[in-house]
């Protein structure tokens, strides 16, 4: 079961890095277990529904303005 610190991480690192997050859209759990991040089948589930173009439209909109997001707490 991940951490809500784990979970966080992964999240973080797919919002910033992009050959992660095109790894986490096509399988959250494989990517999940890359990072030493085992997930209960609840959280994949989870992870799997989260809206990815969503996410890829957040990213292109925070690059846009320059910024930087820091993952892992």
């Amino acid at each position: 079961m991940a951490t809500r610190e784990e979970l966080n991480r992964l999240v973080g690192k797919a919002l910033s890095d992009e050959a992660f997050r095109k790894e986490f859209i096509e399988d959250p759990v494989a990517a999940a277990k890359k990072e030493g991040i085992e997930l209960t089948p609840d959280q994949a589930e989870a992870l799997k529904s989260i809206d990815t173009a969503s996410m890829s439209e957040v990213m292109e909109k925070v690059a846009s303005k320059g910024c930087v997001i820091r993952y892992g707490v």
